[in-house]
């Protein structure tokens, strides 16, 4: 592919996307040479079209020059006039599962930077090769059509959406593409390390290879399209969210959901409750399953979450208490977050407050669900129990919102989206 083929898939691409007139479009670049190209097919796209680009750089802190590394990108993306943002990844870092660990700190981060930089739409540089990977990896693993559909090319979040453009380009023209804006970048040695999927197969995979693979997840996604047309339809006719944390489904119409659908739904509620990026393994999601359809349901645990029947021939799907995360202690601090849900405060108070589940320090309220009621987020001062917003519960004046704001989006349309080629 030549650099104007290059960079005429990438203008197709995102102009099937659509953009609102001067939109602030964030780029995640690592310094590599994929999210290098994009940053630079960005920058062109928003001169042409309007608007303007931040690129997010992520400093993981995993190897010795990792930060070297980070401050050359910004200085190279600076000189090619485009400005950028320095993310660090702080804290001790696991000593296990660290490749999914970091994936989920990068999403995060670039999640809270767009947030605050008044960014609704993200771009990675996913391309054809990692989308054959990825394809590869979770058949390995037995995924089903959901999962072996790849990377959509759009995903809905709680900021806006996340756009995978270069989905259809191939590498080597991305490093052609840089070559050509006169752009250096970074390698990075770990990307044919041994100690990662990735790794082990880009060192094996021949180019006849990925093309079979990545033919597959087009088919795939085909179905999976239509997985979550029907899931859409359900969701909207037969689901109740609260933006107090829980949701419910009707019992009675989810039995009568063909299987795979079913299916579907039930990994998507899971998914969306837990604020996880992935839906449990579909071994784990028919076996719940087969419980909710039962006459003797009674509740059951999967993915961070509790599964029970409530009233009115309804299941009520609700956190799990012990897979919520440790409390957090703030102090002069306006603007706080905690599990799923981000708080303001009227006034930033000079005394640490913490953060962490209700359990039982109130008695649970009629209108409520009552087996969702302990894990609702509440503040705690060092006299006990200090205001729960969601109830209007308060020892002091001071006025505290709480917004339900997971990272996970429940599938209300369907947004599996076939990679522009």
């Amino acid at each position: 592919m030549s650099v104007t083929q290059t960079r005429a898939v990438f203008e197709k691409a995102m102009k099937s996307f659509g953009f609102p007139n001067g939109e602030k479009i964030a780029v995640a670049v690592s310094g590599g040479a994929d999210s290098t190209a994009l940053c630079l097919l960005a920058r062109e796209f928003v001169r042409q079209n309007g608007g303007e680009i931040l690129a997010l750089i992520v400093d993981h802190g995993l190897r010795p020059c990792s930060a070297r590394q980070a401050r050359l990108t910004a200085e190279r993306l600076k000189q090619k006039g485009i400005p950028s943002r320095l993310l660090f990844w702080a804290g001790e870092k696991p000593v296990s599962g660290v490749e999914q660990a970091a994936r989920e700190a990068r999403y995060r981060l670039l999640s809270d930077a767009c947030r605050a930089e008044g960014c609704r739409t993200l771009l990675l540089g996913h391309h054809r090769q990692d989308q054959a990977e990825t394809f590869l990896i979770r058949r390995a693993k037995n995924s089903g059509p959901v999962g072996l559909a790849g990377m959509s090319a759009v995903r809905m979040t709680d900021f806006g959406r996340i756009l995978r453009p270069l989905l259809g380009v191939c590498p080597a023209d991305l490093r052609e593409y840089n070559r050509a804006c006169f752009m250096d970048w970074v390698e990075d040695e770990t990307n044919l390390s041994d100690d990662f999927d990735r790794g082990r197969l880009r060192r094996i995979l021949t180019p006849e290879q990925i093309d079979e693979a990545f033919a597959q997840t087009l088919i795939y996604g085909k179905k999976r399209r239509a997985l979550e047309e029907n899931a859409a339809v359900f969701i909207r006719e037969n689901v109740v969210k609260s933006d107090r944390g829980y949701l419910l489904f009707g019992q009675d119409a989810f039995r009568k959901l063909d299987r795979e659908t079913g299916l579907f739904c039930l990994g998507d509620f899971l998914r969306f409750i837990a604020d996880r990026p992935y839906a449990p393994r579909s071994d784990s999601l028919a076996a719940l399953a087969d419980k909710i359809c039962s006459a003797f349901f009674r509740g059951a645990t999967l993915g961070g979450c509790r599964i029970a029947p409530s009233t009115k021939k309804q299941v009520l799907v609700w956190r799990e208490l012990n897979d919520l995360p440790d409390p957090v202690t703030v102090e002069g601090k306006q603007r706080f977050s905690w599990d799923r849900f981000s708080f303001l405060l009227e006034n930033p108070l000079p005394f640490p407050i913490t953060i962490k589940p209700l359990e039982h320090h109130l008695r649970a309220q009629e209108a409520f669900p009552r087996r969702a009621f302990c894990v609702l987020p509440a503040l705690f001062d060092n006299e006990g129990l200090f205001i729960v917003p969601h109830l209007g519960y308060k020892r002091t004046k001071i006025t505290c919102q709480v917004m339900f704001t997971p990272q996970a989006a429940l599938c209300e349309t369907a947004r599996w989206t076939c990679p522009v080629t």
